[in-house]
């Protein structure tokens, strides 16, 4: 049987020549409404899952400087991957998005407010998984014909991208959360 440390997933991209894999259990499960992620995805919104980009296996400061073992990989077409530096956010912090030159699909987020933290499009993973959203963010950017996710608690949705004591709420009601040191770096 696999545990939740031990969960593996797997990923492309449209034409299958850049792929991935993921180790553990996902973080967080979230839905944005903001203009650049749907930009990003061409959709009416994102459905994210949040990883922990290392095993976070060490608790104390000095043990950031040792060599952990990585969560997620790209397995195939790394080579193939061009990062975009989004400037033009609501937040008005850089996001760095990935996506595939050959087909163009977005495979990976990254974002300041959440250091040690690897954001994954949900379309872009193998087969289907039973991930229920936590929270929606950027509401007020949400187009008019989308009712609200009925798996999100009224309280756990935001008019804008929640702050980190907000993330680390959200974290502490789905019983997983990144190890301090992660969020502190």
């Amino acid at each position: 049987m696999i545990t939740n440390a031990e969960q593996i997933r797997t990923g492309a991209c449209l034409c299958k020549k850049v792929t991935f894999r993921v180790e553990g259990e996902e973080l967080n499960f979230a839905i944005c409404h903001c203009t650049n992620c749907r930009r990003n995805c061409g959709a009416t919104y994102t459905a994210n899952a949040w990883f922990l980009d290392t095993v976070p296996f060490l608790s104390s400061l000095e043990a950031l400087t040792l060599t952990r073992p990585k969560r997620f990989e790209w397995t195939t077409g790394g080579d193939l991957l061009k990062q975009y530096n989004d400037r033009d956010t609501e937040t008005g912090e850089v996001v760095h998005r990935w996506f595939c030159t050959n087909c163009g699909s977005p495979m990976l987020t990254k974002s300041p407010r959440m250091p040690g933290i690897t954001i994954i499009p949900s379309g872009v993973f193998d087969g289907h998984h039973n991930w229920k959203p936590s929270y929606e963010q950027w509401r007020q950017s949400k187009v008019c014909f989308v009712e609200p996710i009925r798996a999100v608690k009224d309280e756990s949705r935001y008019d804008q991208h929640p702050d980190l004591k907000e993330f680390e709420d959200i974290w502490g009601k789905s019983g997983t959360r990144p190890a301090q040191e992660f969020v502190d770096r």
